[in-house]
């Protein structure tokens, strides 16, 4: 994916949320489009270096209802700081699109988005980190792929993007510290897949064949002699390695799961709390409600009511909505 493709990508979904760009002065750096007023009220920044990757941040919100598409040649591996969603802070989501399928999401009226990203293209990481530093073994697409979507990601890599946010800089001065920024970013990644990885392949693909069993099962009992069985180790060096992996111990791992698709469930359903409870395997709601908490700080009804809160019910009439 090159220079056109990252454009292309980031322009089309512009024009299908009804944004235009601005004209800017001169010494400012990439693409402000500007939301409508009908399909969204907001906005959605860019700024893309040659073919290799892009730096987005953005705060709008959909007026009516709308069908995203992504392209389906699109190749992409992206990290993402919410700003507006269920992530408990410090929190970061990662993409990543290696098959170029095609990819279309529904927002609802009343949806807000704020997030700033880093997406990287294929050219990047094949040039940049294979060519440059040989490090065959330390392609992010792997990293990202075997570790899942959402982590408790470290500090300085919440920094950096916080700081790619609030960064004020004009011109040719933007642009080498929203590259410099992101370079760092993708070091960190790297770093963290290093340290968190078994460095014996056998194990490391034990581990992977672990975390992938309870992502498939996390909604059921998930025994921990069956994971015992499917590692071929002990359950010490199994806790051990899987903590080093993942961040997380087996159990905070599992209810981690359970609370992100609870999430989903208040949001898009109507089911009561008793009957997500029970849906992603908790026994009793009393015992979902203090998973729940843990995770995101707040009660399951708290956390339903605050995001209905938040949708507003008339986006166009909101003041001084998404100021830069």
């Amino acid at each position: 994916m090159g220079l056109n493709m990252l454009s292309d990508m980031l322009k089309n979904m512009g024009e299908q949320m009804g944004m235009s760009p601005l004209v800017y002065a001169a010494q400012t750096c990439g693409v402000h489009l500007e939301g409508n007023g009908k399909k969204t009220k907001g906005y959605l920044w860019y700024y893309i270096h040659e073919e290799y990757l892009s730096v987005v941040h953005c705060d709008f919100v959909f007026c009516e209802d709308c069908k995203l598409a992504m392209p389906p040649n699109a190749l992409y591996i992206a990290l993402r700081l919410d700003e507006f969603n269920h992530l408990p802070p410090g929190r970061i989501v990662s993409f990543m699109e290696e098959k170029g399928r095609d990819i279309t999401a529904n927002m609802k009226k009343g949806m807000r988005i704020a997030y700033t990203e880093v997406i990287y293209s294929p050219a990047f990481y094949r040039k940049h980190l294979v060519d440059c530093f040989s490090v065959l073994n330390d392609n992010p697409v792997e990293i990202l792929k075997n570790m899942g979507g959402e982590h408790n990601w470290p500090s300085e890599m919440v920094k950096i993007l916080y700081e790619i946010r609030q960064c004020s800089l004009d011109g040719m001065a933007a642009e080498l510290f929203y590259v410099a920024k992101s370079y760092e970013l993708m070091s960190m990644l790297i770093r963290m897949g290093n340290n968190r990885s078994p460095k014996n392949a056998a194990d490391y693909e034990r581990i992977l064949t672990v975390v992938k069993y309870i992502d498939e099962h996390y909604m059921q009992e998930v025994r921990q002699e069956t994971l015992v069985k499917l590692s071929q180790m002990s359950s010490t060096k199994l806790k051990n390695l899987f903590k080093r992996f993942t961040g997380r111990n087996i159990t905070g791992y599992i209810l981690e799961k359970r609370a992100d698709s609870a999430v989903h469930l208040l949001l898009d359903t109507g089911l009561s709390v008793e009957e997500i409870s029970a849906k992603i395997g908790f026994e009793t709601a009393t015992g979902f409600s203090t998973s729940f908490k843990k995770h995101t700080g707040i009660s399951p009804s708290a956390y339903r009511k605050r995001m209905q809160f938040n949708c507003f019910k008339d986006p166009s009439q909101k003041k001084e909505f998404a100021v830069r």
